[in-house]
């Protein structure tokens, strides 16, 4: 349970200034003050099916003076309503975070969490600690949704932007924050309200190159900024790597750091450093006012990471990371020395390999996303369920798992990406769609399929034990097969 005040009172107090600043239009918030306004006279549209629509008639964004100093560090707990109902939809809620010092004296950054299954209280954990240190304000809705139409995500953000009207928001610093589905539902909203999101920080996910993608529509804007992370054993950890390799070439201030770990939001620690390189690319883009001691100590830090990093053998993740502060730091000293670390590490004979390699497997990384598809599209063709043995072969799934076998290797880490994309295919899209189509028993086939994977677990047992309740055809063999799983 959380140790902050949790009373009643900022929420009512905010709702009823909401209620009287912000009026709703055609079932989209129109925000008209307060936020003065991030979207003044402005809304997303629930139109578009891929990302949200263009804006309608955005007006002047207000440019806030502020003379605080949100690096230092802040006395107390801070404040934490776990559910605060929206003044302009009362179907929308959402966890408030506001940081130690609030007051409306003075401007404070936001950062709007949107986790794909609603999970207001962990998006709000996972960055409440560095909020604390840095002075920003969070709000993390539980209306977020991945894995359908956009019109939930859109509500809650229009929702969330509604409602920040109550308080005191520094209008050039709005931050959005989603992973996985919500990670694209993020940056799809950033181009859509270009001008008004300072940057993103998208975690298991990204979105491929179209024209007028955030690649484009942000290039060399140094105001907007994209933080993205992925764990090692995410399916989607190629996509997340491949977007920052495009802002890279089109000059957008980013960053891309990996975690060990499987398709997940990364640890807290992780989002910490997220907020942290946001405020220092707020000061590089004059979106604050620059902290030259915050700057030199944070720089100092991240040298003495790469160097560690290097020395333990880590040459990627300290390639990663110097390239990060030749490009973060150029005007300081220290990059100058990264950037030379960073050439020398390039140039090595290990590096050029695992550099080859890595983009041998991103490449059977994206030929697998494309094939899949196919292979499932395949399977539904069939007048009766594939035989297990017939999708597990199709699908590779033993020569993958061989390839995990024979060690710790670049080769084996992919193996085990490809192979968790291939799990979530069968224990939750591929059975969901039959279920909701009527045909258990070819749902039943998927997570058979599945459980050669791995055992069965999350969303997928409520999949599994529907199946098993609707199937008419299920063999003894199958159920045996299936026994044990969601055990628990």
């Amino acid at each position: 349970m959380w140790k902050e005040d949790r009373g009643e009172t900022v929420s009512c107090a905010v709702a009823g200034r909401v209620a009287h600043n912000v009026g709703a239009h055609s079932g989209s918030v129109n925000v008209r003050s307060g936020l003065h306004s991030v979207l003044s006279r402005a809304r997303l549209s629930r139109g578009r099916q891929r990302r949200a629509a263009p804006i309608v008639s955005i007006g002047a964004l207000a440019v806030v003076a502020s003379s605080w100093r949100p690096c230092a560090a802040q006395a107390g707990a801070g404040h934490v309503d776990e559910r605060v109902t929206s003044a302009s939809d009362t179907a929308q809620h959402f966890a408030l975070y506001l940081p130690p010092g609030y007051t409306r004296e003075r401007r404070w950054p936001i950062v709007l969490v949107l986790d794909p299954r609603g999970r207001a209280l962990l998006g709000l954990q996972l960055f409440h600690d560095a909020a604390a240190r840095l002075g920003w304000i969070v709000m993390s809705s539980y209306n977020t949704l991945s894995d359908g139409p956009p019109e939930p995500n859109v509500a809650a953000v229009n929702a969330m932007l509604a409602s920040a009207a109550g308080w005191s928001i520094d209008t050039s610093r709005l931050y959005l924050a989603g992973f996985s589905g919500t990670a694209r539902a993020a940056l799809a909203f950033a181009v859509a309200l270009r001008g008004h999101v300072a940057g993103v920080i998208a975690a298991g996910g990204a979105v491929g190159f179209e024209l007028g993608g955030p690649e484009t529509a942000f290039a060399a804007d140094s105001t907007f900024a994209s933080f993205g992370a992925a764990g090692t054993r995410d399916f989607n950890y190629e996509e997340v790597l491949a977007l920052g390799e495009r802002f890279r070439r089109t000059r957008v201030p980013y960053r891309v750091v990996t975690f060990e770990g499987p398709h997940s939001w990364p640890p807290a620690g992780v989002c910490g450093d997220a907020l942290d390189w946001l405020e220092l690319r707020a000061m590089l883009g004059g979106l604050r006012p620059p902290d030259s001691t915050w700057m030199r100590v944070r720089l100092e830090a991240e040298q003495t990471r790469a160097v560690a990093l290097e020395r333990a053998g880590r040459w990627v993740e300290a390639l990663r990371l110097d390239d990060a502060i030749a490009r973060d730091y150029a005007r300081w000293p220290g990059a100058g020395v990264a950037a030379e670390r960073a050439a020398a590490l390039r140039a090595s004979p290990a590096v050029s390999r695992y550099e080859a390699e890595a983009r041998r497997l991103a490449a059977r990384d994206l030929e697998q996303g494309l094939g899949l598809p196919k292979i499932f599209s395949w399977a539904r063709a069939q007048r009766d369920s594939p035989a297990l043995e017939a999708l597990v072969a199709k699908l590779g799934i033993a020569e993958l798992q061989r390839t995990v076998e024979r060690g710790d290797s670049v080769a084996a880490a992919s193996a085990r990406r490809l192979l968790a994309r291939i799990w979530v295919n069968l224990a939750f899209y591929e059975p969901r769609a039959y279920l909701a189509a009527g045909s258990p028993d070819r749902a039943l086939r998927m997570l058979e399929a599945a459980v050669t994977i791995g055992p069965i677990e999350g969303e997928g047992c409520a999949l599994l034990r529907a199946a098993l309740n609707e199937a008419t055809a299920a063999t003894a063999d199958e159920r045996v097969r299936l026994a044990g799983q969601c055990a628990s």
